[in-house]
């Protein structure tokens, strides 16, 4: 059994590959978790290779009086920070929108840094 399943995948490798890659990418752009949210927000915004590579993470809250926006929302940063018209980002803010009986969506924004 474990051969043949080897030899199938094997044979069937291109077709693998052509369904779960677009689908893979589809679910990382999805806005149903904040992380999703920042990254389509940076794809949004121009810059596809600085979103998939991103890699958000919640900002302390020890760090958040520096950036702007409103402190209530959730703030991540990015680890590859990306041009914009006045500045370079590497922090986001991320709000829920109204609660969905299915799931929540998440809408992320830019945030500019205000002090040092």
């Amino acid at each position: 059994m474990r051969k043949s399943v080897k030899l199938w995948f094997k044979k069937n490798r291109k077709w693998v590959v052509a369904i779960v890659v677009p689908i893979m990418l589809i679910a990382m752009f999805l806005p149903v978790i904040p992380s999703n949210a920042v990254r389509l927000c940076i794809f949004e915004s121009g810059h596809p290779i600085a979103a998939l590579f991103s890699g958000p993470r919640k900002l302390p809250k020890s760090e958040i009086k520096y950036y702007s926006g409103n402190k209530q929302q959730m703030y991540y940063q990015v680890n590859v920070p990306f041009e914009t018209e006045s500045a370079d980002i590497d922090v986001l803010t991320v709000n829920r929108t109204a609660n969905q009986q299915v799931y929540q969506k998440y809408v992320a924004h830019l945030s500019i840094a205000l002090g040092p």
